[in-house]
């Protein structure tokens, strides 16, 4: 993949411009969820921050992929916290509430968590002698300023603007994420001759893993007998990851094509069994009424 204006520039941007408006939807009760609720959110973190990433780690283990796509993989399921699953928990008529908390939770620990265990991983699949690196304090404060600073700003805003942020909630939200679609769609147009190479690579992995993210998710929510709602909730946050975050770790930071092309097809493919799993809701809740 070139690096050009669309991974140096627009990347950047548009996740400086999701995370503040995921800031600008959050109050204090989204953080007072953690003791009012505590089951649900300890099981959400770690369904996301835990066993999301070993179900990654098996499995790509098992499909023996080349090292930079297993790395490209891992990294992304070091990215948790998607801010398109708050609206995928809406469609399947999850807790939203809960969904919010969570993607905030995650927002404010991965700028620690992503540079450390994304440099074991390198490490361990190219060897301490690679010249490719993941240095934790230049990656640490990257993320910091892309990600945790624009959701703090957007909360205080929301503080102290709250009536303009009601006011302008939908246009705040679905701009971002537009920018991110086009964002994505320029990155797969300057590749478009690549595409079908890509999706024979990362196709099933993608695939398996987003499958299996939506049943761990769920699983391990109905283990500690939470409610339906809540058991959507956490599905759909563990299978939905922060692709652009992924993306900007490895196209960016670690300046390097190959692995961008998990996380580029992950946050396309993620979207098959999102989608089937919304649908199979709607249609037994059809059927049942």
């Amino acid at each position: 993949m070139n690096h050009d204006i669309v991974l140096q520039l627009a990347l950047p941007v548009t996740l400086f411009c999701i995370m503040f408006s995921m800031g600008s939807s959050l109050v204090a009760a989204d953080f007072k969820r953690v003791v009012q609720t505590p089951a649900a959110v300890i099981t959400g973190v770690v369904s996301q921050m835990v066993v999301l990433p070993l179900a990654a780690f098996i499995i790509l283990s098992l499909l023996q992929l080349p090292p930079e796509l297993f790395i490209g993989f891992m990294i992304l399921a070091f990215s948790p916290g998607g801010t398109t699953s708050n609206m995928f928990s809406y469609l399947a008529q999850g807790d939203v509430a809960l969904s919010i908390t969570l993607t905030a939770i995650v927002s404010l620990v991965t700028p620690l968590t992503i540079p450390l265990l994304g440099g074991l991983v390198l490490e361990w699949q190219l060897g301490d002698q690679s010249e490719i690196v993941l240095p934790f304090l230049p990656t640490f404060a990257k993320l910091v300023v892309i990600t945790l600073i624009p959701v703090l700003l957007g909360m205080l805003l929301r503080h102290y603007r709250a009536a303009f942020c009601l006011r302008f909630e939908k246009l705040m939200t679905r701009v971002p994420l537009l920018m991110l679609l086009l964002v994505i769609g320029g990155i797969i147009w300057q590749n478009r001759t690549s595409m079908s190479l890509f999706l024979d690579q990362t196709g099933v992995p993608a695939l398996l893993l987003s499958s299996l993210a939506l049943g761990l998710g769920y699983l391990a929510a109905k283990l500690v007998r939470l409610q339906l709602r809540t058991a959507r909730t956490i599905a759909i946050e563990t299978g939905i990851q922060n692709g652009g975050t992924a993306i900007l770790i490895t196209g960016t930071i670690l300046n390097n094509p190959n692995m961008t092309i998990a996380p580029v097809m992950y946050g396309i493919l993620m979207l098959i069994p999102t989608f089937a799993y919304i649908l199979w809701l709607n249609r037994r809740r059809a059927v049942i009424v």
